[in-house]
């Protein structure tokens, strides 16, 4: 699978003066309450406004696949993200058609992560 980085998560949202600064929580709380007029298609008015975001970090993924019996065959951390989360301080790839990366320091954040797993079927005798 490939989802945000839970650090790119806990980032706020674009500022006017262009700082990326960490503003939610990177480990699980009890939820980070939004609202939100519109939908994120930008197609309308949304009638429940209110939604709880609650990050995860990676060792609690980690562990929640551990004992959902599964085991991690691999896991590649992305400076690149296929939607442009922070506004100007995004760019468009150019090695990677159709992602976004931060427009400076590149190596500051990771913005997505890709992790597989298969799951354990047990040993046989």
């Amino acid at each position: 699978m490939r989802e945000g980085h839970p650090v790119l998560w806990s980032i706020c949202d674009p500022r006017p003066d262009g700082l990326l600064v960490v503003e939610y929580p990177y480990f699980e709380t009890e939820g980070v309450l939004f609202r939100e007029e519109t939908t994120y298609a930008g197609t309308g008015i949304v009638n429940s406004p209110d939604t709880v975001s609650f990050n995860h970090g990676l060792g609690e993924i980690f562990t929640a696949l551990h004992a959902a019996g599964m085991t991690m065959t691999s896991l590649q951390e992305h400076r690149e993200v296929p939607w442009n989360p922070l506004g100007e301080a995004m760019v468009s790839s150019p090695d990677h058609p159709g992602e976004y990366l931060l427009a400076t320091q590149r190596d500051r954040l990771p913005l997505t992560y890709t992790l597989q797993a298969v799951k354990d079927h047990g040993t046989r005798s």
